[in-house]
């Protein structure tokens, strides 16, 4: 748990906890272990999913829950009964920041020491981003492969709010549990795409959350592109031209596609996966596969992973996120 508050770290201007609570942590040196308990927070309730990775395996999912929590009602005790009901306080934990949270950019990489990346590129991206470079945690990972095409060698760099960062680490200290990394939602949805056969060549993965959606495009398990949509199930659900709603998604999409294709000049996307929806929908995926001219599928996470539990359609739709970051295998930092 964090004792300590936050520390000033000259090397990225950014604050930073202190008590072990590794923010993002692409940098570095050792592999996190297996059994990564993932915590999910959400304005209707709070997940957890508990996975283990062996190599050559299928992901195993040894735990999963959702509790409900009321709008206006603070989760604070919904977490604290999680670490209590699954011992959060001894365990390795993660979590992923909400997309608002923080800032997802591709820039071109500096010429420097790969040690000094992050307090390189804090001058290049300060203006790109809508609030202070003094207010931001840094960390950087790279592109899939340095030979992309590009004419420059490019990386991705996070930009996260401090305030949100000790907001969400004072949140889960508070509840008992020992949070070991912070992850961000792009990567958690790459690590389901990931598991899907259709990576190996490349595949872009839908979810559509109740407000916002995520358009993450992979390969061989890397992220090359992701795109974050300002359309929800629930807009969709609760408006009278849902086919309005369809073909701004299927302008997103398109743009994606054709975005990953001409920069990073990679063969095209011929498939899309779409995520799990808390709402039904029968007609999207069609929809999306006759107006995009690509082959569509619906993520089944019961196919993807190894439970003794099953997986209810609405339960994996809520922690679709949390899966994928209880599927983190980055290294992190030292």
């Amino acid at each position: 748990m964090v004792k300590e508050g936050v520390c000033y770290d000259p090397n990225d201007g950014a604050k930073r906890a202190t008590n072990g609570v590794d923010v993002f942590g692409f940098l570095g040196g050792r592999r996190l272990a297996a059994g990564l308990s993932a915590i999910g927070v959400q304005p209707d309730g709070v997940c957890l999913v508990r996975a283990q990775i062996e190599g050559g395996r299928r992901p195993r999912i040894s735990a999963w829950d959702f509790r409900s929590i009321k709008p206006d009602q603070p989760a604070d005790k919904a977490l604290a009964g999680l670490a209590r009901d699954y011992d959060l306080k001894h365990a390795r934990c993660t979590t992923a920041l909400d997309e608002n949270d923080y800032k997802l950019l591709l820039t071109e990489a500096p010429d420097v020491a790969r040690d000094e990346l992050k307090a390189a590129v804090r001058w290049r991206i300060k203006d790109l981003i809508d609030f202070h470079i003094n207010d931001a945690t840094l960390d950087v990972f790279d592109l899939p492969g340095a030979d992309t095409g590009a004419k420059a060698r490019e990386m991705y760099v996070i930009a996260a709010r401090n305030q949100a960062i000790q907001k969400r680490v004072d949140l889960l200290d508070a509840a008992g549990i020992n949070l070991d990394v912070i992850d961000i939602q792009e990567l958690a949805q790459r690590n389901i795409a990931a598991l899907l056969p259709e990576d190996v060549n490349g595949v872009a993965l839908l979810s559509l959350q109740e407000r916002a959606g995520l358009i993450t495009i992979t390969r061989q398990g890397q992220l090359y592109l992701s795109r974050t949509l300002a359309t929800g199930v629930q807009d969709m659900a609760g408006g009278s031209d849902i086919y309005g709603y369809f073909d701004q998604i299927v302008l997103e999409v398109q743009r994606s596609l054709d975005y990953f294709e001409s920069h990073f000049r990679q063969a095209p996307i011929r498939h899309l996966a779409l995520a799990p929806l808390t709402h039904d929908m029968p007609d999207l995926a069609g929809y999306l596969a006759s107006n995009l001219n690509i082959e569509t599928s619906s993520v089944d996470l019961m196919q993807l992973v190894d439970s003794k539990r099953e997986f209810p359609p609405a339960w994996q739709a809520k922690c679709f996120g949390t899966v994928g970051a209880a599927l983190r295998q980055e290294v992190r930092a030292l």
